[in-house]
């Protein structure tokens, strides 16, 4: 889960202890707000055109998460993206009463490399009082105005998927193995205040850290001069995105993508409904990539405890 930091990361956190299994080194700083203009400035925005979905039509998972969030499925648009590194389109859900324009939310999510955005499912945008995300087996919700010229939003959902569907390590989440939790006790600190919520929190945030020391020249140690008090954290991200493919490297041309989900027909009259069914988008993935199995799992859970607390409009 990520939220936009607005000063309330104290408050947050001693919130989110009660129910977590909150890790006992203290944050480096406060948030990573200071790494965002670095990760714009480094990661450019992968071309790409976009086509729109025939109404009436939409994605099962854009489906469940609109209407989890007590959402009209009426208001969404659905487009096929087409990135200029990959021969499968990735859809984007846009619910028409976004914080976030359309065009900026494919664009900062357009900033992730190849190999990180084949990790992701879907992505959707839906108004809320709040600015948070979170992840669902691969489909990335963003929420409010969370993901304005936001790519470290995008980047931590991601590393979301990278651990829990084994993109860091084949045979099982990263945030939960011995070999993570070696790394962690050499460090005395974890990069910021959310990190401290959990490992796998912990492994999202060094995930955005990581993909800074990547792409900004100078690395993560041009903007903190205590970087070694969390350098095995997102060391052992570097190791094994390295080992995964260079999962965090922008360049290169897809590898591997999660598979789609199916297009789903909305409401409508039986005979719009048989007109519709000859015009059912192609949600199939190319050969050309290898499919990523598909693994239940959610990030939820900790943002609708943090809604819960604060109320609307707090973060």
């Amino acid at each position: 889960m990520y939220t936009r930091s607005l000063g309330l990361g104290a408050v947050l956190l001693s919130v989110l202890s009660s129910a977590q299994n909150t890790l006992d080194k203290p944050p480096l700083t406060d948030d990573l707000v200071y790494l965002h203009q670095g990760l714009i400035d480094n990661l450019p925005i992968n071309t790409y055109t976009m086509d729109q979905w025939i109404e009436g039509w939409i994605p099962q998972d854009c489906k469940s998460m609109t209407e989890e969030a007590g959402l009209n499925t009426a208001d969404i648009q659905t487009f096929n993206v087409h990135f200029d590194d990959c021969n499968d389109d990735w859809i984007v859900c846009w619910h028409t009463g976004s914080a976030i324009t359309l065009q900026n939310f494919v664009d900062t999510f357009a900033r992730l490399p190849v190999n990180t955005r084949g990790y992701v499912r879907h992505i959707i945008s839906l108004p809320d009082s709040s600015a948070w995300g979170y992840n669902s087996e691969g489909n990335i919700a963003m929420m409010g105005d969370v993901a304005v010229d936001n790519p470290a939003a995008f980047i931590h959902e991601a590393g979301h998927s990278l651990d829990h569907l084994n993109g860091y390590m084949p045979d099982q989440e990263l945030s939960s193995s011995q070999n993570w939790l070696d790394n962690y006790n050499q460090d005395t600190n974890v990069p910021n205040n959310y990190a401290q919520t959990n490992q796998q929190e912990n492994v999202a945030e060094n995930t955005i850290v990581d993909t800074f020391n990547l792409v900004v020249p100078g690395g993560f140690g041009m903007v903190q001069p205590n970087w070694g008090a969390i350098f095995h954290q997102y060391a052992t991200i570097d190791t094994k995105q390295r080992e995964g493919g260079n999962l965090l490297v922008p360049g290169g041309t897809c590898a591997h993508r999660l598979e789609n989900s199916e297009a789903i027909q909305l409401g409508g009259s039986s005979r719009i409904k048989v007109r519709l069914l000859r015009e059912k988008p192609n949600v199939e993935l190319s050969k050309d990539v290898r499919v990523i199995p598909r693994k239940k799992f959610h990030t939820r859970d900790i943002c609708a405890l943090t809604k819960r607390q604060f109320g609307a409009g707090k973060h």
